[in-house]
């Protein structure tokens, strides 16, 4: 009579010991209670490749995000490049704009009469104008060596220039000078021939003002040569003068060198 109670209450004592365990087990053993058992590892293959190739997928993630941080640093690398090359060639530009304006800048030359050479004829001729004027046109024969200083960074050859000297409105001379090398920052001599025609009207006009004026005068000289600058790929250029010249007659006879004793000029170039 003992043996059937005690199966009662052990029978009783199973529902509680099932309810006890955790969900976790019970879920597992009804899967594994619908997988088969017979034996083929066909499924379990299949379980192993599909995990091997989650895993592979899982691992290339963040090689996709590697190559996206380099394509990033990429971007912004050829970003920093083409912002320093930009950089680059603005200072470039500025320093070789600041060599072109410091060097070929135009800067006015300057010059002196060397000497004033006056054949005795000459002299004569130009006295005779101004002292006493005859009926008929004086001509005066009259060649200058001058110091020609150029401060430019460039030289040029010059071509025969052709100038035209006036006083109170008169033509007094014309002017030209010979074909001439002006070095760079350097002196060059330049020779002028100068020929005047003294017509009698001008001759009684000289009469008249220059002894009121200390035999002082005041003359323009305007003209212009064209240029070549070689070192600017043989660049042609138009050279214009315009002087104002202050002379004292009276020395042409006794220091002709020293004719000319003051004179302020300006210059314009142009293609």
């Amino acid at each position: 009579m003992a043996s059937p109670r005690l199966a009662q209450n052990h029978a009783e004592a199973m529902p509680d010991i099932e309810a006890q365990q955790p969900p976790s087990t019970t879920i597992a053993s009804t899967r594994f209670a619908d997988e088969p058992l017979s034996g083929d590892s066909s499924n379990d293959v299949q379980s192993d490749s599909s995990y091997t190739v989650n895993s592979d997928l899982s691992d290339q993630k963040p090689e996709l995000a590697s190559v996206g941080d380099k394509k990033i640093v990429s971007k912004r690398s050829s970003g920093t490049g083409r912002n320093l090359c930009r950089l680059s060639c603005c200072s470039f530009a500025f320093v070789l704009s600041t060599l072109l304006v410091v060097f070929l800048q135009p800067r006015e030359p300057t010059w002196e009469v060397q000497k004033l050479i006056v054949p005795p004829a000459a002299l004569n001729n130009c006295i005779q104008a101004i002292m006493s004027p005859s009926g008929e046109n004086v001509k005066i024969d009259i060649d200058a060596l001058v110091d020609f200083v150029n401060p430019n960074y460039v030289g040029a050859e010059a071509d025969a220039g052709s100038f035209v000297v006036t006083w109170q409105g008169y033509e007094l001379a014309s002017v030209t000078t010979e074909r001439g090398l002006a070095a760079a920052r350097s002196h060059s001599q330049v020779t002028a021939h100068s020929t005047s025609i003294i017509t009698p009207e001008l001759g009684n006009l000289l009469k008249e003002t220059l002894p009121g004026k200390n035999y002082l005068m005041q003359v323009n000289v305007k003209g212009k040569l064209d240029a070549t600058v070689k070192s600017l790929f043989g660049l042609r250029v138009k050279v214009g003068l315009d002087c104002i010249v202050d002379a004292s007659v009276l020395l042409i006879m006794s220091d002709p060198d020293k004719l000319v004793i003051g004179h302020k000029c300006t210059y314009d170039v142009s293609l």
